[in-house]
């Protein structure tokens, strides 16, 4: 069962959502800091974030996730104030089809460029001490999505990384796991506008479905996260559907 006592939590991703309402819910452990990561900065919404637990050091780093260099300077900034990062929580999430290099980019080359400079604050044969690395894909990363195939390829990609990253070689050596979250639909902010952000417009019957199709909340899913979080399970991926969790076990198609 992992402690969360005296942990230093990174948060990338918005101030709505799953993850959103993770962070909420972890500023009721007794975490020692949590830095907030984003293009821009809710004041109101980090004030009642800190008045959840005042002992805890709430801070925020501006990050554009589009921009390279934007993400190494900001990361190298939150590392060098934490001292080491114990856990990270990639959860910025977009759907926007028809603009293929923001849907690729923040759901996934930046996600992949963020972690990886974060891993020297958690490595412990450099400035870490271990840790665990949560990156949130979506039902649609491992099943297909005809209507946002973009988004789904993203949701794919974010499942090959965090399986690769959480090789069992790698975390003997750098102490770091990682785990994948896929959460099913869910009332969020991203599945409003569908219709304008389908791949292509031969769409219509499959946005009906989703449209019409029960949804869990967001809070549910953050807690049944946060319990698989709990597990410490390396490589592991989670559906997070209905307020339900689940692992998923992966098929070997191929082996070396």
């Amino acid at each position: 069962m992992f402690d969360w006592t005296g942990k230093n939590v990174v948060y990338v991703g918005s101030f709505s959502g799953i993850g959103w309402q993770m962070m909420m819910q972890l500023m009721q452990k007794d975490v020692k800091m949590m830095g907030i990561m984003h293009r821009m900065e809710n004041v109101e919404m980090m004030k009642k974030l800190q008045a959840i637990n005042p002992s805890v050091k709430v801070v925020f780093m501006q990050m554009n996730l589009m921009e390279r260099m934007s993400i190494d300077q900001a990361m190298k900034k939150m590392g060098q104030m934490m001292g080491h990062i114990d856990v990270m929580i990639n959860g910025e999430g977009v759907l926007l089809d028809k603009d293929v290099e923001t849907t690729m980019g923040m759901n996934l080359t930046g996600m992949i460029h963020s972690t990886m400079m974060a891993i020297p604050y958690m490595d412990k044969t450099q400035m870490g001490m271990g840790g665990m690395v949560v990156n949130m894909s979506s039902v649609y990363g491992l099943e297909p999505a005809p209507a946002f195939a973009v988004y789904a390829a993203a949701m794919h990609g974010i499942l090959g990384f965090t399986r690769s990253m959480g090789d069992k070689m790698i975390y003997q050596k750098t102490g770091v796991m990682f785990m994948a979250m896929c959460p099913g639909l869910t009332n969020s902010e991203m599945m409003m506008n569908l219709r304008d952000n389908v791949t292509w417009h031969h769409s219509e019957s499959m946005v009906e479905a989703i449209e019409s199709a029960k949804r869990q909340m967001p809070e549910e899913a953050a807690m049944q996260m946060i319990h698989a979080m709990e597990m410490m399970k390396n490589g592991s991926m989670w559906i997070v559907n209905m307020g339900q969790l689940k692992e998923v076990m992966p098929t070997m198609h191929w082996q070396m």
